[in-house]
Order: structure tokens, then C-alpha cells, then sequence
């Protein structure tokens, strides 16, 4: 069943996306009488749509010239395809895969196998209200920016997974920062702490990171203050490279052995468990000759450690010994990132390839029908979602591996990241045409679509903190309700 297209907006109603709080009613009278251009929520350069997310008067959008936000709301029935449109649709196959960079929705701090994604939360966050009570806009009228901030250029790492805990926003990069999820004000910075790439890893109120190999160590700070909590070393000759998972007891890690070496140049890799409580060596497993330590990326699920690299490998081992259960080549065709759930892993490509995370042995295959591949899926509640090379977007059952529903009348690019808050699917899209896609989870029809129309070449990313909708696009950093 292909989903429908929402009825273009009309006037929209005001108060949809304000914050419901005492004293204040919703948008001015004036506002409220604008009709959004046919297309466009926000005429470029013009007024936000009235209500849609704005805040109240005296709470100005952040970040921008005057208080206009982002001028490119773009319903679902806007007209002839942009030149990025044409341009994304013209890249298909590796190059989709390419530009998805690995964009799959993290759920971190969570060790069971029944999700990889999130509802209503992105592992990392409160699943409790941000502080305001939004109202669902008509469909194809899509809420504005709360706020905006952009990052110093060329601080972020943009393919990183947002982290949220306790009301605040850490993006990967340099600085690491923390902002506010209410206000978008910084609440810390910290230079010099966060490695070029690394990805955030939180449990417990503190994050982990890596020094990358400076000083071979891993340093756990307070996610609230940025504040060393302790640094972990494996051993004089053993330095640890970077993180790539983490579950309820372990912080996963890539390490080099210099005391074992073939030449000047050529160290053994090794994998680590380092509890995330003490700051000890749980336990450290070789990897084959030939293996980097670099380019590796991985996700816990249960008692599977998956993780795969850039020569292609994919392999799994035991959490609880570091034993290596297989691994397997998986070619070129793929973004690094696994997805693991229901003790499958799922490998995308011209066709989905769900393996058994015990044996590594093919337990179904789901076919594009017709389409050009898939890219990286997340599974949230037992529903597999994922998009393809041409740009629709599939929910399949886990269990059944039937397709639930197609989507293929978004206009955004395809989307590689994937959030739920109540019956509402959230997918960041990018980077070619890139935005955030609101669906209806259960039918796949679209609500809105948004873009700040900035090209920024980087994958977007999205997480939610209770009703709020954080999302990055390069250095643009914004809040949405989630409505």
C-alpha cells in the first residue's frame, strides 16, 4: 500500500506549536489571519507561519536575522522538483549508501534486542515532557524553530548521532558542547576533549570518549558539567583508539598492541571491555592480522557485540568474554554502521539482508520491488524502517519481513536516521535535499516535510528530548516541537 498525499494546508489555525502556558493565548490576531504562499508555510524571507512552533512574543528565534527562522517550510504539495531534488535523485546505488555516512538511530544506553530505535526518546533522553504542551498542526503545515544556533565553522562532526541527557545537547565535535534544549544556550564548552569523528556514548549521567590515541586513554566526563570523571589505560604498550558501542555495563573500544608487531608500522588491533561504573579492563580479544583500527563502528544488542570496518568485515562477538562468534565479508555496498534487533542484524544494499546475530547464517531477505537498494534502516517497536535509492521510505515487520507500507510522495531526500514520539515518525533526510519528514507511523502518509534550504553537504541529524524535535544540518542546530 503506497501512502497517500495530505490536502494542501489552508489557513492554518492559530496556536498550533506555541507553548500552551498560563497568560498566553496563542498567535497575534493579525498573524493568525496570513495565508502561507502555495508550496511554502513561511514565504522566503517573510514571517513565520503564524502559531506553527513560534515561540511567544519576546522569545525571538536564536541565530538569525530578526525573528523571521527559517524561511523554507515546505509542505508536502510543493511544486516542480529544486535543482537539488534532480540532482539527489540523479545519485543512486554506492553513492547513496556513501552519502548516508552511517546514519542509523542510535539507541544508546540500552542493551536489550528488541530496538534499535526509540519512541518517544532517543535512549539517551527523557521521555518526559520538555516543559510546554504543543498542538498538532493541519497536515502539511510543519511547526517552526523554537530556536537556532550555528556551531563554529568546521567544529562539528556531522555524522556523528546526537546525544541527549537531562535537558541538554551534545554534538560531537570541537569544541564539545552542551546546549540547552529549551533556550539552544550553551550550557558548557569544552576544547580539546572530543576527537575528530568520535561518536558521543552515554550511560549513568557521564559520556565516553577517547583521546584518539594521544595518549591511548578513555576519559569518562559528567554529561551535566563536562568534567573529568576518570581516565581509563589498558596498558603501556596498549592504546585505545576509539569507541564504538556500549551497553548497561560495558564501554566497547578499538585498541592498537605495540608490544605486538610485524613492522615499524603494522601493530595488532585488539577489542575491549572497559566497565563504564570503575573504569577497568573487563576484557581484550586480538582481532586478524590485516584489521585497522580506525573506521570501525559498532552497536551493542543483547549478548552481541556487532561491529563492522572498512575492510569490509562484519563480524560479532560475546559481550560478556569478547569471544568472536563469526564474521563475515559484506562487500562495499553498505554504510559501516550496523543495525541489530530482534537477534538479527540487518545489512542494507540492492536488497535487505536480515542475518542471525548467533551464526551468522541468512534468515530472509526482503527485495526493493522494482527499486534501486536500500540504505540504513532502524527498528523501533518491532517495525523495520528504512529508505531506498529513490527516495521512498519502507516499514516492514521485523518478525514477518512484509512490507507494512511505502512511502514515495516526500520531497526530501532519503532519509538515513529515524525517530518516533508517540504515533509520529521522524526521519532526517540528507544530505542532498535535506530535511526532517514527519510521518503517520501507522500508514506512512506525510504530515509535513522542513528545510532551512542550506546545502550544507553533511547528513542531517535528528533526536527528541520529550516534546522537542533536535536537529542538526552541518553547523545549523535547531528545536521543533514534536508535533
Amino acid at each position: 500500500m503506497t501512502a497517500g498525499t495530505p490536502q494542501s494546508p489552508g489557513t492554518p489555525t492559530p496556536g498550533y506549536g506555541y507553548p500552551q502556558t498560563p497568560g498566553y493565548s496563542g498567535a497575534p490576531a493579525a498573524a493568525a489571519q496570513q495565508t502561507p504562499a502555495p508550496g511554502y508555510a513561511t514565504p522566503p524571507g517573510g514571517l513565520p507561519t503564524p502559531g506553527y512552533g513560534t515561540p511567544p512574543p519576546g522569545h525571538g528565534v536564536q541565530g538569525h536575522p530578526g525573528a523571521s527562522g527559517p524561511a523554507s517550510t515546505v509542505a508536502t504539495t510543493s511544486a516542480a522538483p529544486s535543482r537539488r531534488r534532480v540532482l539527489g535523485l540523479a545519485l543512486g546505488g554506492a553513492a547513496a549508501v556513501a552519502l548516508a555516512g552511517g546514519g542509523t538511530a542510535w539507541w544508546l544506553g540500552r542493551s536489550d534486542d528488541t530496538t534499535d530505535g526509540a519512541s518517544g526518546t532517543n535512549g539517551a533522553g527523557s521521555a518526559q515532557p520538555a516543559g510546554e504542551n504543543f498542538t498538532t498542526p493541519p497536515a502539511g503545515v510543519a511547526p517552526q524553530p523554537l530556536w537556532h544556533e550555528t556551531a563554529a565553522e568546521d567544529s562539528t562532526t556531522t555524522d556523528v548521532p546526537l546525544l541527549i541527557h537531562d535537558g541538554l545537547l551534545l554534538i560531537s565535535g570541537d569544541p564539545l558542547v552542551a546546549y540547552d534544549v529549551k533556550t539552544g544556550e550553551t550550557r558548557w564548552s569544552k576544547p580539546d576533549v572530543c576527537a575528530p569523528g568520535s561518536p558521543l556514548l552515554f550511560h549513568d549521567g557521564k559520556v565516553f570518549l577517547t583521546d584518539s590515541g594521544v595518549e591511548g586513554v578513555l576519559v569518562a566526563r559528567d554529561v551535566k558539567t563536562g568534567e573529568e570523571v576518570w581516565r581509563s589505560r589498558l596498558g603501556k604498550k596498549l592504546g585505545i583508539e576509539s569507541t564504538i558501542a556500549i551497553d548497561e555495563k560495558n564501554v566497547y573500544v578499538t585498541a592498537t598492541d605495540y608490544a605486538q608487531a610485524q613492522s615499524a608500522t603494522d601493530y595488532r588491533t585488539a577489542i575491549a571491555a572497559i566497565s563504564h561504573s570503575t573504569g577497568k579492563k573487563v576484557w581484550l580479544q586480538h582481532r586478524d592480522w590485516g584489521t585497522r583500527d580506525y573506521d570501525v563502528q559498532g552497536t551493542v544488542s543483547g549478548k552481541y557485540l556487532v561491529y563492522a570496518d572498512s575492510n569490509q568485515n562484519l563480524t560479532v562477538r560475546d559481550t560478556a568474554t569478547g569471544d568472536q562468534l563469526w564474521t563475515q565479508k559484506i562487500g562495499d555496498d553498505w554504510a559501516w554502521q550496523p543495525t541489530v534487533a530482534n537477534g538479527l542484524v540487518f545489512l542494507p544494499g540492492e536488497k535487505l539482508t536480515a542475518v542471525d546475530a548467533e551464526t551468522g547464517s541468512t534468515r530472509w531477505t526482503l527485495s526493493p520491488e522494482g527499486r534501486r537498494g536500500f540504505n540504513n534502516p532502524a527498528v523501533i517497536d518491532g517495525v523495520l524502517y528504512i529508505s531506498d535509492y529513490d527516495r521512498g521510505i519502507w516499514a516492514v515487520d521485523v518478525k514477518t519481513h512484509r512490507r507494512i507500507w511505502l512511502c514515495e510522495d516526500q520531497n526530501r531526500g532519503g532519509p538515513g536516521t529515524f525517530v518516533r514520539v508517540g504515533t509520529t515518525l521522524y526521519c532526517a533526510a540528507g544530505p542532498l535535499s535535506g530535511g526532517v519528514i514527519a510521518l503517520e507511523a501507522k500508514t506512512g502518509t506525510v504530515r509535513w516535510t522542513w528545510t532551512d534550504d542550506n546545502d550544507s553537504g553533511a547528513p542531517w541529524q535528528i533526536a527528541t528530548a520529550g516534546n522537542r524535535l533536535l536537529v542538526t544540518n552541518g553547523p545549523e542546530i535547531y528545536a521543533m516541537p514534536a508535533v
